[in-house]
């Protein structure tokens, strides 16, 4: 009976423990990376779930109880304002969209716990998704004014404006939502979105 290993024996395990320990650390990289690819995935899909789920909510707080398109300015300084004397909009008509109520909209808060049947209520909110008590990314959102175009003589120019990146409390007829994913510090994704004060309108019943 053999009781030691031939030198031929012991070169073929010494290349393949030098062939395991060579791979090892390559499916260690590669599992890894596809781990932090995964949780890259599902935080940009969650990204898109809350965006969704804010465009379906109500433009401002006070469209919950007025179908309104809300007055930003009056008199009015932009072709978007509605005017609270005719109860219109510029190019509205009898049974359209309208701002009778005469309702302004509302002020944008900072919260802490969220009010979400209305898309300034989601300003402020950060949403951390935990995996054994440790945070893996950060959903953060930010509702805002943004920036529209103002002319000085209201009625008689063309429409004609541009969104930008302004993002406050300075009341236009536009809201942009802005959310973004970040790990650490670190930005993963971000997204924008714009809503605008249009209001509700009935057509048989049924509010659109």
């Amino acid at each position: 009976m053999r009781k030691a290993i031939t030198l031929i024996e012991l070169i073929f395990t010494i290349v393949i423990i030098a062939a395991v320990f060579t791979v090892i650390p390559k499916i260690i990289y590669v599992s890894n990376k596809t781990l932090e690819f995964s949780k890259k995935e599902d935080a940009i899909f969650n990204m898109m779930s809350k965006i969704m789920d804010i465009s379906l909510k109500e433009y401002d707080r006070q469209n919950i109880n007025y179908d309104d398109i809300l007055l930003v300015n009056d008199p009015p300084v932009n072709v978007l304002d509605c005017n609270a004397t005719s109860g219109y909009r510029l190019g509205g008509f009898a049974g359209s969209r309208n701002c009778k109520n005469a309702v302004f909209e509302s002020s944008i808060p900072i919260n802490n716990s969220g009010e979400f049947d209305y898309i300034e209520g989601y300003n402020g909110i950060e949403v951390n998704t935990t995996q054994n008590g440790r945070t893996v990314y950060t959903l953060k959102i930010n509702v805002g004014y943004t920036d529209e175009w103002h002319k000085n003589d209201y009625g008689t120019q063309n429409l004609n404006f541009e969104f930008t990146n302004t993002s406050n409390n300075d009341k236009t007829n536009i809201k942009r939502v802005y959310i973004e994913v970040l790990n650490g510090n670190k930005q993963i994704s971000s997204i924008v979105y714009y809503s605008a004060n249009i209001g509700h309108i009935k057509i048989n019943g049924i509010q659109w």
